[in-house]
């Protein structure tokens, strides 16, 4: 032990030397000759230790590639390291016995400086022998350097160099500083500067415990910056995380009834319709995704998701099942009117009803799928079409297979309706009338993106309340209903009526006011502006807010977010949302509820809530969505400068208070400006 501090201490005098001995030889000569014999280790058995033939290296890229005069680009070198190894930051340490920090100096071929070089977050650790806190990379590590495309700058390729200084460390023993070259290529093209670059970008990766980056699908560029297997493991991620969301709950029971059906009917094969309902999902995904993209843009998709009168469409469908399910057309009618209405019912649910439903289905979970699928249809419309239907292949397949399993599911189950009584016909009512439940949701997303106000939170939760009570009275067999006999009320049925009967009572206590869980609560409508502003008081010129997520002081667009901050010194928080995003409720409930996120939003920045599917401002806060930043996520956060500098950005839910926290608290890098090592081109 007393050998391992000495030993310790005479490396980090040892790394002090030769950081110190830049401008004079002979102190250079000390620290080169000092710092290998003094890690040295004593020749006690098993102490031995092999050295790396590689211990780090460094790769560097411009981003983006293609730039115009004007635009902000920025230099990224990423940096890999041996296990167990490490490099260390590039603060500097006011200490006697502290490491030379990592440098980058940078030869900007006539590009303009923007700022010092960061870097992606260190580890910070108290060094228990020299009793100093030490910042440091293990594994890997990126520096950036923001730059500016001057308006004087010919069109062509440039190259942009470095010299990148750095010590290699692990917990025995550190390599000499070394110096390496490193070189990224930027080609500039003619053009007006493009939104996405029109400002300084301040955005740092993430990386995991084992030192990987985690991938980001904000644009096509960072997403294929892992190569082609991380592109594709990126995107079956996302399919994965779209099944979690509460988007695609509604389909649970809309497949299993309409499969349900078609097996009890036996229209074409079970198997075969469940194949095909599954490359509808693919397909429409993919084609009419695309097709769409490149005939309306990519705001044009969006829109048509989001069109009332779709969701409306998609309402009617769900309804047309679900009056089917429960036996509706089996009712008296004109011999005439009865046989069209019931070979339309056939129609509808052979292999026409089975592609009708997969457009539903991509349709319904649109919202849901945005953060990967809206990444890729800009990317479409900007000129890419490979990278974008590979992607969207991938990611829809993965999205559709669980559904192709749950529409087999029925084939399997009626086999079984002959020794089972009548509860198929009535498990058929029960998904029957959740249909109808489902329909309410689009029915309610026309009404908010037309801002009528009438199917509001407490109409919603009221009829939801009343099918849940009209399924547990049919279920206990306390109402007659077509088809559906009662004839014993064993300890399962009596468990389902309950279950529902708790339904009702909960949806009537939301009624009278009273906050239900989050996922419950993402799918009912949120306050509309007017709604918004009214619960809303002004003290002495400040917002007063009453406690409530809707009731914080939200900027409804983006320039007088910017300019308050502007007089108060305070970061932007940006939340693109949409009345129709049942992943942004739940994130309104779930997250931004939680005391202390709620407090650092009110307290810490200026706020802008940006609607990008209805209201006023929809359609000038989309296009800002799209041109700026190069999604259609929802939801999208963004944390601006008070300079209108982007400082972080994430697409899709964060499930814990404490990930969202860790998100804001981006928004203090924001003293890196005072960083001592701020270089200038040459």
């Amino acid at each position: 032990m007393v050998w391992s501090n000495f030993n310790r201490i005479g490396r980090l005098f040892a790394a002090r030397l030769a950081g110190r001995a830049r401008g004079t030889m002979w102190m250079v000569g000390i620290g080169l000759l000092a710092a290998p014999l003094l890690a040295q280790t004593p020749v006690f058995p098993g102490l031995e230790q092999e050295i790396p033939e590689v211990l780090a290296t460094f790769e560097a890229r411009m981003e983006p590639a293609t730039a115009r005069p004007g635009e902000h680009v920025r230099l990224i070198v990423t940096g890999r390291i041996a296990e167990g190894w490490y490099t260390y930051s590039l603060v500097p340490q006011d200490h006697e016995f502290a490491p030379p920090p990592t440098t980058l100096a940078v030869k900007s071929a006539g590009l303009e400086l923007q700022g010092p070089v960061y870097e992606t977050n260190p580890v910070l650790k108290m060094d228990k022998v020299a009793g100093i806190p030490l910042a440091f990379h293990p594994k890997s590590v990126r520096f950036y350097q923001n730059m500016r495309v001057p308006e004087t700058v010919s069109a062509g390729a440039l190259s942009i160099t470095g010299l990148l200084r750095y010590q290699v460390c692990n917990n025995r023993i550190c390599t000499p500083p070394r110096t390496g070259k490193i070189s990224a290529g930027l080609t500039v093209e003619p053009g007006e500067v493009r939104p996405a670059f029109d400002f300084l970008q301040r955005t740092i990766d993430f990386k995991d415990a084992d030192g990987n980056f985690t991938i980001s699908a904000d644009t096509l560029e960072s997403a294929l910056a892992g190569g082609l297997s991380g592109f594709l493991l990126l995107a079956v991620g996302f399919g994965l995380l779209a099944l979690l969301t509460p988007c695609v709950f509604p389909m649970i029971p809309v497949t299993v009834s309409f499969f349900t059906s078609a097996s009890e009917r036996g229209s074409g094969g079970v198997l075969k319709l469940a194949l095909l309902f599954a490359a509808g999902i693919v397909l429409t995904s993919t084609i009419l995704g695309l097709a769409l993209t490149f005939a309306l843009g990519a705001t044009g998709v969006s829109q048509f998701a989001t069109s009332p009168w779709v969701n409306l469409a998609v309402a009617a469908f769900f309804v047309v099942f679900a009056f089917s399910l429960m036996g509706f057309w089996d009712f008296s009618a004109p011999g005439g009117l009865l046989q069209r209405l019931n070979k339309a019912s056939f129609d509808i649910k052979g292999p026409l009803g089975v592609m009708l439903m997969g457009v539903a289905f991509t349709v319904t979970s649109f919202t849901c799928t945005m953060p990967f699928v809206g990444t890729l249809l800009v990317a479409a419309t900007q000129g890419e079409v490979f990278w974008p239907v590979v992607g969207m292949v991938v990611f829809s397949s993965v999205f559709a297979f669980p559904f192709f399993l749950l529409a087999l599911f029925p084939g399997f189950v009626l086999r079984l309706r002959g020794r089972s009584g009548n509860w198929l016909v009535q498990l058929k009512v029960v998904l029957g009338i959740l249909e109808l439940a489902a329909a309410l949701k689009f029915i309610s997303n026309a009404d908010l993106i037309w801002q009528w106000g009438f199917f509001d939170r407490g109409l919603v939760l009221g009829l939801w309340g009343a099918m849940a009570g009209l399924i547990a009275l049919i279920v206990l067999g306390l109402i007659p209903w077509p088809g559906v006999s009662v004839t014993h009320r064993g300890a399962m049925r009596l468990a389902s009526g309950a279950v529902f009967v708790g339904l009702t009572l909960y949806m009537v206590a939301g009624v009278s006011g009273r906050d239900l869980d989050s996922y419950t609560e993402s799918y009912l409508p949120p306050p509309l502006d007017r709604e918004r502003t009214a619960s809303l008081t002004t003290r002495g010129g400040e917002y007063v807010d009453l406690n409530s997520v809707h009731a914080l002081p939200w900027h409804p667009t983006l320039p007088p977010a910017l300019a308050r901050a502007k007089a108060t010194g305070r970061p932007v928080f940006i939340d693109f949302t949409g009345y129709t995003c049942v992943n942004c409720r739940w994130m309104e409930k779930k997250i931004f509820s939680e005391k202390i996120v709620f407090e650092a939003l009110r307290d810490r920045f200026e706020l802008a809530q940006l609607y990008t599917d209805g209201g006023d401002y929809g359609e000038v806060n989309q296009k800002l969505q799209v041109e700026r930043f190069r999604t259609l996520a929802l939801p999208y956060y963004v944390i601006l400068g008070p300079d209108n500098s982007v400082v972080a950005k994430h697409a899709g839910i964060l499930p814990t208070p404490a990930e969202f926290m860790t998100f804001l608290k981006q928004a203090g890098r924001l003293k890196i400006a005072a960083n001592p090592q701020r270089k200038t081109g040459s």
